[in-house]
């Protein structure tokens, strides 16, 4: 019989070299088809992957929502998705004649509207980082950035001093090896620019081996993790009274999508001639998305469409008049 743990290594190589798959998605697979197996030997149930069977995987899910407070559908549903993989590949690789997971329905994910920061929100943001200290000068540009680029944190956090293009106006950032492997260009106006140009000629004078553009000024000097760009976001939220619990990277990532497409224009203002400066397909690019359906989420709360799809008052006039 072949050990867990020489099945599980066999398994990540197979997502890895011949799926694919992103480290990262690797990595958290691993630690949750880990987890499940811990959570087995706590119980006294089977270790053995060739013996688990869907009763195993049922009170497993009872207890990710009962025991554990992973209480979110979206969270037991990826939870699934690892285990699915492991047991499939089991099936793949004739270890197994069945799949134990197959007949387990994943917890039914529910869409929601993505939020976005107002105009006052995003001026409070902006306003809260001193100027005369390097850290402010640094938190300054990530908070632009976040903005003016629309970056996914870990794409944020991954940026390097030299995917950064300075045009001597404007600055584009080389967003590489996104979601999926993707890369892609953004450009920054001259606000951001600015502010990040400056953080770049503080940057440049810190002594480090790490490439990174944003980086700890804390200890070594080294690139900044996801969970610290996050809580960067939330200090200043709590300073200008945001409820840090309503502020993330990804609502910064929605804001940019959503104000990106409301820069657009559907009419001329001269001529009223039908034109789209900005669209959907243009803001699907620079999130990086190739599933139109994910951009309409964040399309579909800008006011640029908000006014579109209002019953406009000649109709109302209309009724009335009768």
């Amino acid at each position: 019989m072949v050990d867990l743990p020489s099945l599980i290594f066999a398994w990540m190589e197979f997502m890895s070299i011949q799926k694919g798959q992103r480290p990262n998605t690797v990595m958290q697979y691993e630690k949750t088809v880990k987890a499940f197996f811990a959570w087995q030997e706590e119980n006294d149930r089977t270790t053995d992957s060739l013996c688990v069977g869907r009763d195993d995987i049922g009170e497993w899910m009872k207890s990710l929502f009962y025991d554990q407070g992973n209480v979110s559908n979206r969270t037991r549903a990826s939870k699934l998705s690892a285990l699915r993989s492991f047991f499939s590949w089991l099936e793949y690789e004739k270890y197994r004649g069945d799949n134990p997971t197959k007949e387990i329905p994943s917890p039914r994910v529910q869409e929601t509207l993505p939020q976005k920061f107002s105009t006052e929100e995003l001026r409070l943001l902006f306003a809260a980082p001193s100027r005369d200290k390097v850290m402010g000068l640094r938190d300054l540009a990530m908070l632009k950035t976040m903005y003016a680029a629309g970056p996914r944190v870990s794409e944020l956090v991954n940026l390097n001093l030299n995917h950064v293009i300075d045009t001597g106006g404007y600055i584009r950032l080389e967003i590489m090896d996104g979601k999926g492997g993707k890369s892609r260009t953004v450009t920054m106006r001259n606000n951001p620019s600015k502010a990040l140009r400056e953080w770049l000629l503080l940057r440049r004078e810190i002594e480090t081996t790490d490439p990174a553009l944003f980086i700890r000024l804390k200890g070594p000097a080294r690139r900044l993790s996801a969970k610290s760009a996050q809580n960067i976001l939330k200090k200043y939220a709590r300073v200008v009274g945001i409820d840090d619990a309503e502020v993330f990277v990804h609502k910064m990532r929605a804001t940019f999508a959503t104000d990106l497409y409301d820069s657009g224009n559907d009419h001329c203002p001269h001529c009223r001639k039908a034109i789209n400066y900005v669209g959907i397909l243009e803001v699907a690019l620079l999130l990086g998305h190739e599933n139109l359906d994910t951009v309409m989420r964040y399309v579909g709360i800008s006011d640029r469409v908000l006014r579109k799809t209002a019953i406009p008052d000649r109709r109302f006039n209309e009724i009335e008049s009768e």
